[in-house]
């Protein structure tokens, strides 16, 4: 049996090899084994060798907006008049047309005669898809007094459907109504909720 001394002096060019190998796979960079708390990135540009020898500054990377600045406004925000929109359009109704389909106060744009109700003050409510853009937007000017909308027209992919109920002017909007049929539904909905 070997005696602890001599199987040490065999253990020895073992370690050696592999504390060299060790540091050669750090790139002998200082600190490279020892333990942090958290990387610290550096915000300022490293040279880096090229092919040709020299050395290049790596970019820095830049935030996509500059600080301070405003996004791009869209184009015209839901509008909540004077009826709420859980009156207009409940959640069973909303449910009822698809339940993928959320309120949403994110801003987009008004087609058609959604978007001459908004500007006559009645109440515009939207909905978003929860997991793509489209979106359902139902308007009501209550005392329309007199005015009106083309009963079914198309707006880009959007269809939009309006008609006069009483003294009320509803138009409702969405990617899923192709013919003024498609939003019957909800059209007939939005006028039992208000009588």
């Amino acid at each position: 049996m070997p005696s602890p001394r001599h199987r040490i002096r065999r253990l020895l060019p073992v370690a050696i090899v592999a504390a060299a190998a060790a540091v050669a796979l750090t790139g002998c960079e200082p600190g490279a084994l020892a333990p942090t708390d958290s990387p610290t990135p550096s915000s300022s540009a490293q040279p880096t060798p090229s092919a040709g020898g020299s050395a290049e500054p790596t970019p820095t990377p830049t935030p996509s907006e500059p600080a301070g600045s405003e996004p791009a406004e869209p184009t015209t925000p839901p509008v909540a008049g004077e009826i709420a929109c859980s009156e207009v359009f409940t959640a069973d109704d909303l449910y009822a047309f698809n339940p993928n389909f959320a309120p949403t106060g994110e801003r987009g744009e008004l087609p058609g005669t959604t978007a001459d109700i908004a500007d006559a003050g009645g109440t515009v409510c939207a909905y978003q898809h929860v997991t793509g853009p489209d979106r359902l937007v139902i308007a009501v000017l209550p005392q329309a007094q007199g005015a009106t909308g083309p009963t079914f027209e198309a707006v880009g992919e959007v269809g939009v459907a309006t008609t006069l109920d009483g003294d009320a002017l509803l138009s409702v909007a969405s990617e899923y109504f192709v013919t003024e049929q498609d939003a019957a539904t909800v059209l007939e909905q939005v006028a039992a909720n208000l009588s």
